[in-house]
C-alpha cells in the first residue's frame, strides 16, 4: 500500500466519523477520493496555514518523506487515472472541471496547472448576472458525466452573484463481478436492520473461491468480491447483527491495511449471500472538514493568493453526491465533489451471509486506493 492510498484511508475514516455524527444509522455512501482531488484542487491555490491545515486534514505530510514527494506521488497517481480509463472491462471515468466568472481575474500558472495535472479546462460562466442559469448548466454537466446518476450538485443558491470559481470532480464507475451472480438464485430474503427490526429484500448468492479473512479483534469477517479488471469490493461484515456501530466506533485504516497485509492470502471456498442494494446520498462537506482541523479555507483569513490576485476569496460552500447500485451483473456507483469559491486440504467452505448491515469499499487491487465507501444499514 503506497503513501497516497494511506493518505485517503485515514482521510476517508476520519471523515466517515465525522459524517456518522449527523447520520446515525443511515445509509452512507461517498467517494474518499473524488473528494480529495477536488481538495486537492483548491490546496493548489493554496498558500499559508491554509495550505497546511489542508496538508494536515489530508494526511499528506504524515505518510511522505516530503510534502514535493507526497504531491508528485499524488499527481502522478490522478494524472494516470485522468489519461488511462479506457479499461475494456470496466467504466471508470474520472473528470475535473474550473468554472470561472468571466469578470474575475485567475493566475494564470493556477489555470495552467489545472489544465496539465487535472484536465481541468477553464469555462467562462456569468455568476453575476445569471447565476443560477449557470449553476443548472453545471448540473447538468455533471449529470452527463455520471450517466445521469448524480443530479443537482450544485443546490439551489448554492451559487449566486458572489460565486467566482466553481471547481467540481466527477467519477463513474460500472463494472461486471469476475463471477456473476445467477439471478435465478436470487430469492427474497430477510436483512436485519438490528436486533427489533427486519425487512423482506432481495437476496443475491453465489459460491466459489474468494479471498476471505477473519478479523476476530473487530468481531468482524471481511471478503473481497473481484470485479472483471484490477478493482474489487470488499465488504466487512460484523459477527453481530448489531455489530456495525460497534466496527463503526473501531473503524480506523488499520481495517484496510491488515487486508493489504495479507492480501496474498490463499483463497477459500465461501458461499456468500449479498442483498442488491441502491444507494444515493449527498453531503455538505464544510462543517465536517472544519471539526477535522481545515478551518481557514471557509472563513475570510483564507489565503487563496495561488488562484488569484483578489482578496477576500473564501470557499463558501463543498457538496458531495454519490450513488451506488449493486445487483447480480455488478456495480454502478457515481460521485461528484463541487467546491463552490466567493468572495468571502479438503476446503473448508466458510459462509458469508451479509443479511445485516456492513461496511464495503471499493477499491484497486494494486495499492487499495479506495474510490467509494460506504455502510449499509438498510438496502
Amino acid at each position: 500500500m503506497d503513501a497516497i492510498s494511506k493518505s485517503v484511508h485515514k482521510f476517508s475514516y476520519d471523515l466517515l466519523k465525522e459524517i456518522l455524527k449527523s447520520e446515525q444509522k443511515k445509509n452512507i455512501i461517498y467517494s474518499p477520493f473524488s473528494i480529495v482531488i477536488a481538495l486537492k484542487m483548491v490546496m493548489s491555490g493554496a498558500n499559508g496555514q491554509t495550505k497546511s491545515q489542508m496538508e494536515k486534514v489530508l494526511h499528506l505530510l504524515q505518510e511522505c518523506p516530503s510534502l514535493k514527494e507526497c504531491e508528485e506521488e499524488l499527481q502522478s497517481d490522478i494524472k494516470g487515472l485522468l489519461s488511462n480509463q479506457k479499461d475494456k472491462k470496466y467504466e471508470l471515468n474520472i473528470v475535473n472541471g474550473l468554472f470561472g466568472e468571466k469578470t474575475f481575474t485567475f493566475l494564470d500558472q493556477y489555470v495552467q496547472l489545472l489544465k496539465k495535472e487535472y484536465n481541468a479546462e477553464l469555462q467562462t460562466v456569468d455568476f453575476k448576472k445569471n447565476a443560477d442559469p449557470e449553476r443548472q448548466k453545471i448540473n447538468e454537466w455533471v449529470k452527463c458525466l455520471t450517466n445521469g446518476k448524480i443530479t443537482n450538485l450544485y443546490g439551489e443558491g448554492s451559487l449566486n452573484e458572489s460565486s467566482v470559481i466553481a471547481l467540481v470532480n466527477t467519477i463513474y464507475f460500472k463494472g461486471q463481478w469476475a463471477k456473476k451472480f445467477n439471478p435465478e438464485n436470487t430469492r427474497e430474503g430477510t436483512f436485519h436492520v438490528n436486533k427489533n427490526e427486519k425487512k423482506t429484500v432481495k437476496m443475491m448468492s453465489k459460491s466459489g473461491k474468494f479471498k476471505f479473512l477473519a478479523l476476530p479483534e473487530l468481531k468482524s469477517k471481511a471478503l473481497m468480491l473481484p470485479y472483471e479488471g484490477d478493482l474489487s469490493m470488499i465488504i466487512v461484515l460484523p459477527d453481530e447483527v448489531d455489530g456495525v456501530n460497534e466496527l463503526l466506533s473501531k473503524a480506523n485504516p488499520d481495517l484496510l491495511t491488515t487486508w493489504a497485509q495479507r492480501k496474498n492470502l490463499r483463497e477459500k471456498e465461501v458461499d456468500v449471500i449479498l442483498p442488491k442494494f441502491k444507494l444515493e446520498h449527498g453531503y455538505e462537506l464544510v462543517q465536517p472538514l472544519k471539526s477535522l482541523g481545515m478551518t481557514d479555507l471557509f472563513q475570510s483569513k483564507a489565503d487563496l493568493s495561488g488562484m488569484s490576485n483578489t482578496k477576500g476569496l473564501v470557499v463558501s460552500n463543498l457538496a458531495h453526491k454519490s450513488y451506488i447500485e449493486v445487483n447480480e451483473e455488478g456495480t454502478e456507483a457515481a460521485a461528484a465533489t463541487a467546491v463552490g469559491i466567493g468572495v468571502t486440504s479438503l476446503p473448508i467452505r466458510e459462509s458469508f451471509n451479509a443479511d445485516h448491515p456492513f461496511i464495503f469499499f471499493i477499491l484497486r487491487n494494486s495499492d487499495f486506493l479506495i474510490f467509494f465507501q460506504g455502510v449499509l444499514f438498510s438496502p
